[in-house]
C-alpha cells in the first residue's frame, strides 16, 4: 500500500492526541456570557457574579400548618447536609450590629416632630408604666430613650409564624447563601442535583437559585447539541453512501472532516480563553460545505484520472474563506470564533480534497447523465428583478433585536418558580446594578444617595456612613443642645425612681470618622470587589425607575439588554460595513471567474439575499441573522462560480445537486433545535438553500450547457 492512503488517519489520530493533551475540549462553555461583546460592562457583568449574597437559594413549603412546618424543618436538615449550602440565619452580624450602636445616630434620621414636641417627663412617665406593666421584658433604647431619632424601615415581606420564616400568611420559606468557594458550573450542578432528589416529588414544594439557569441552560444546550449532531450526522452519513456508493471514499472524507473539527478546536482553544458550544456545532455545519470541494473533484474525475488543478473549485474556496477573513474583524467574540473557525476547517478540508486524494486510488462512480432534467427557462434578469421587488418590500419591515439574551434559552419552567418568589417576596420590580467609585468613602456615599432616593430598595452597603454624611450629620448634631437633653434626662429618671446612669449612653455619639477597608467591611458581613481602580458593591433597584437611576454615572445597570444594547448597535454597524465589504469581494470574485456569465452568477447572490430579507415580516433580526445572511453568501457563492464557469456541464450540476443537499442536511437540521441561536442560523441557512434550490430548477441554462442535453 502506498504511504499516502495512511496520511489522512495519522493526521487524525495525531490531532485527537494534540486535542487531549492540551484539553481543548475544556474551553467549550454553555454561558451565554462566551457570547457577550468584549467591553468593560463584560467584565462587569464578571465582577458582579463574584458576590456571594447574590448567590441564594430560595426555599418554601405551601400551606402553613404543621405538616407543612415539620416538611420544611426536615427539608431544611438535608439541604445543610448539601456541601456549599449555609442557612441564612435572620441574626446580624455582631460586629455591624456593634457598629450600628456606635454610628447610630448617624445612620439613623432625626424626627423633627419629635424633637420640637419632646416632653421628658411624660416620656419617662411612660417609660416607667411600659416597664412596671408589661408581661414580657420591656425593651428600652438606652442610646435614645425619648425616640428623638428614627430608623429608616422598609417595606418586608417575610414575618414570622411558629417561630420560622414565613411569606404573606401563605407558606414558609428558608433561604440558603452559596459558601465562597462554589463558584463553578460543576459545582452549581452537584448542589442543583441533591436539591432537585430533595424537592421534585412534591409540588408543594418550590426551590430556586440563580444558579439553577446556569445548569438547567447548561444541560438544555447540551442535550440539544447532541440531538442535533447525531440527528445531523446520521442523516449526512446515509446521504453520503447513496451518493457516493464507495466506501473507501466516504470512510476518508468522513476522517477529513473530522480532522478538520478538531484542528479547528485546537487552534481556536489557544486564540479563545472560552469556546461557545454554538462554534462547535457551526463547525460541523461548516464541514459539510467542505463536501463541495470533495464532490466536484470526484465527480469531474480528479481522483482517479489525476488530472492536476481545479480552478473552479480554487476559486469557489478562496472566495468562502476571504469572506469569513473579511467578516473575522467583527468585534464580536462569537462572530470571529465562528470565523476563525470555519476558515481553518475549510482550508484544511480543501488540502486535503484537492491534493492528497489524487494521490489515493479511488475507484470513479459513473453517474447518469439524464438524472436532474429540471424545467428551465426563466432568464436570469427577470430573477433578478424580482429579488429586487421582494428586498424593496422587506425594507419597510427590516428592523434589530438589540437583546443578546434573547438568543439563550427560553426557560420557562425555570423563570415561572424566579416569578413566584420575586411576587412573594416583593421583589418582582427590582433589578440588580453595580455601583462604583475611585475609593469605599465615595462608594458609600453614592450608594447612601441611591438609598435616599428609593429607600426600600436593597442597598446592603447603604447602612454605612460615608465621610461626607458623617461630617454634614455632626454639625447637625452639635446645633442640637444634647447637653441640655441628658442633663434634664438624668434629672427626671431620678426623681422617677430609674436607676443611677441607667441613662449614661444616651445622647453620646462617635466624634471620630469611621475608617473603612475591605477587610473591616469584611468583617461587618458586606461584600465589596476592587476591579482596576474602582471599588463595587451592588444593589437591586426598581425596574420601572431604570430612566431615572441610569443617569447617575457611577450606576451600571446589570441587564443585559441595556449593559450592551449600544454594543450591539455598534457590532451591527461594523457587520454592515464588513459584510458589505465581503459582498463586494464576492462580486469581485464572481466576476473574475465567471465573466461572460456573470448575470447567472449574480442571480444566485441577489435572490438568496432577496428570501432571507422577507424573515423580516415575522420576526426582528437579530445579531446572528444577520452575520449568516453574509455566511451562506460566502457559502453558496461557490455555487454561482461553478454554475457560471464555461466548463459547466452535467456533472458540474450533479456536484452542486449533491453539495446543495449535504449542506442543507448540516445546516438545515439546526432550524429544529431548541436554542435561540442555533435556530437562527439554521433559519436563514435553510432558506439560502431553499434559494439555490429553486434557482437550480427553474434558471436558464448557459447555451453550452443546453447544446449538451
Amino acid at each position: 500500500m502506498k504511504i499516502s492512503n495512511y496520511i489522512n488517519i495519522s493526521l487524525l489520530i495525531v490531532l485527537a492526541l494534540l486535542v487531549v493533551y492540551f484539553n481543548s475540549f475544556s474551553s467549550i462553555s454553555t454561558e451565554l456570557q462566551t457570547i457577550l461583546p468584549n467591553s468593560e460592562k463584560k467584565e462587569l457583568l464578571k465582577e458582579f457574579n463574584k458576590f456571594q449574597n447574590t448567590k441564594k437559594v430560595f426555599l418554601s413549603v405551601e400551606g402553613l400548618d404543621n405538616n407543612s412546618l415539620k416538611k420544611i424543618k426536615e427539608l431544611e436538615d438535608e439541604f445543610l447536609k448539601i456541601d456549599g449550602l449555609t442557612l441564612e440565619k435572620s441574626y446580624t452580624n455582631k460586629n455591624l450590629k456593634r457598629y450600628k450602636q456606635e454610628y447610630k445616630f448617624f445612620i439613623e434620621s432625626i424626627d423633627k416632630d419629635a424633637l420640637e414636641k419632646l416632653n421628658i417627663s411624660k416620656k419617662l412617665e411612660e417609660l416607667k408604666s411600659n416597664l412596671i406593666n408589661s408581661s414580657f421584658s420591656f425593651f428600652i433604647d438606652k442610646k435614645d430613650p425619648l425616640d428623638i431619632f428614627k430608623e429608616k424601615t422598609s417595606l418586608k415581606a417575610l414575618s414570622l409564624k411558629n417561630n420560622h420564616l414565613s411569606i404573606k400568611d401563605s407558606a414558609y420559606i428558608s433561604i440558603f447563601n452559596l459558601e465562597g468557594r462554589v463558584n463553578s458550573i460543576s459545582q452549581y450542578e452537584s448542589i442543583y442535583d441533591a436539591i432537585e432528589k430533595l424537592s421534585s416529588s412534591d409540588k408543594n414544594i418550590k426551590v430556586f437559585s440563580p444558579i439553577f439557569y446556569f445548569v438547567e441552560n447548561s444541560r438544555i444546550i447540551k442535550d440539544d447539541v447532541n440531538k442535533i449532531v447525531i440527528f445531523s450526522t446520521t442523516i449526512l452519513l446515509l446521504l453520503y453512501l447513496v451518493i457516493l456508493k464507495n466506501l473507501k471514499l466516504l470512510v476518508n472524507t468522513l476522517i477529513t472532516l473530522s480532522s478538520s473539527i478538531l484542528l479547528s478546536l485546537l487552534v481556536c482553544s489557544f486564540i479563545f480563553d472560552k469556546l461557545s458550544i454554538f462554534v462547535v456545532v457551526f463547525g460541523i455545519s461548516i464541514s459539510t460545505v467542505a463536501i463541495d470541494y470533495m464532490f466536484h473533484h470526484y465527480m469531474h474525475n480528479y481522483y482517479e484520472e489525476k488530472k492536476g488543478f481545479n480552478k473552479d473549485v480554487f476559486l469557489g474556496m478562496i472566495t468562502t474563506v476571504g469572506a469569513f477573513a473579511i467578516l473575522s474583524f467583527v468585534s464580536f467574540d462569537l462572530i470571529k470564533q465562528l470565523c476563525y473557525f470555519s476558515i481553518v476547517s475549510l482550508l484544511f478540508s480543501y488540502i486535503q480534497f484537492a491534493f492528497l486524494y489524487p494521490k489515493i486510488n479511488f475507484y470513479q462512480k459513473r453517474f447518469s447523465t439524464n438524472t436532474y432534467n429540471f424545467y428551465s427557462k426563466v432568464k436570469p434578469i427577470y430573477m433578478i428583478l424580482l429579488a429586487i421587488v421582494l428586498l424593496l418590500i422587506s425594507i419597510d419591515k427590516f428592523y434589530f433585536d438589540l437583546d443578546l439574551k434573547n438568543l439563550d434559552i427560553n426557560n420557562v419552567h425555570l423563570k415561572e418558580k424566579e416569578d413566584y418568589f420575586n411576587k412573594k417576596l416583593n421583589l418582582q420590580k427590582n433589578m440588580p446594578v453595580l455601583i462604583k467609585a475611585k475609593s469605599i468613602d465615595k462608594l458609600i456615599e453614592k450608594d447612601r444617595v441611591l438609598k435616599n432616593e428609593y429607600p426600600n430598595s436593597y442597598i446592603p452597603i447603604s447602612i454605612l456612613v460615608g465621610e461626607k454624611d458623617f461630617l454634614n450629620k455632626k454639625v447637625l448634631l452639635e446645633n442640637i443642645n444634647f447637653e441640655k437633653i441628658k442633663n434634664k434626662l438624668d434629672e427626671k429618671s431620678s426623681e422617677l425612681g430609674f436607676k443611677v446612669n441607667y441613662f449614661k449612653d444616651a445622647y453620646v455619639y462617635k466624634v471620630d470618622k469611621p475608617i473603612y477597608t475591605k477587610d473591616i467591611l469584611s468583617d461587618l458581613g458586606i461584600e465589596l470587589i476592587k476591579y482596576k481602580d474602582f471599588y463595587l458593591s451592588y444593589a437591586n433597584l426598581p425596574k420601572d425607575k431604570v430612566a431615572e437611576f441610569s443617569k447617575y454615572d457611577f450606576v451600571e445597570n446589570l441587564s443585559i439588554k441595556t449593559m450592551f444594547e449600544q454594543n450591539l448597535v455598534s457590532i451591527y454597524s461594523e457587520l454592515f460595513i464588513y459584510g458589505g465589504i465581503s459582498v463586494i469581494f464576492i462580486l469581485l470574485m464572481l466576476f473574475f471567474s465567471t465573466k461572460g456569465n456573470f448575470l447567472i452568477s449574480l442571480t444566485y447572490l441577489i435572490f438568496q439575499i432577496s428570501l432571507m430579507a422577507l424573515v423580516s415580516f415575522f420576526m426582528a433580526f437579530n445579531i446572528l441573522h444577520f452575520f449568516i445572511i453574509f455566511v451562506i453568501l460566502s457559502i453558496s457563492i461557490d455555487f454561482g462560480i461553478y454554475l457560471g464557469s464555461s466548463s459547466l456541464d452535467k456533472n458540474t450540476y450533479t456536484a452542486v445537486l449533491y453539495s446543495l443537499l449535504s449542506t442543507f442536511a448540516g445546516f438545515g437540521i439546526l432550524i429544529f433545535s431548541k436554542t435561540n441561536a442555533l435556530y437562527s442560523i439554521g433559519l436563514i441557512a435553510s432558506i439560502g438553500i431553499v434559494a439555490i434550490a429553486i434557482l437550480i430548477i427553474i434558471l436558464k441554462r448557459p447555451f453550452y450547457y443546453s447544446k449538451s442535453i
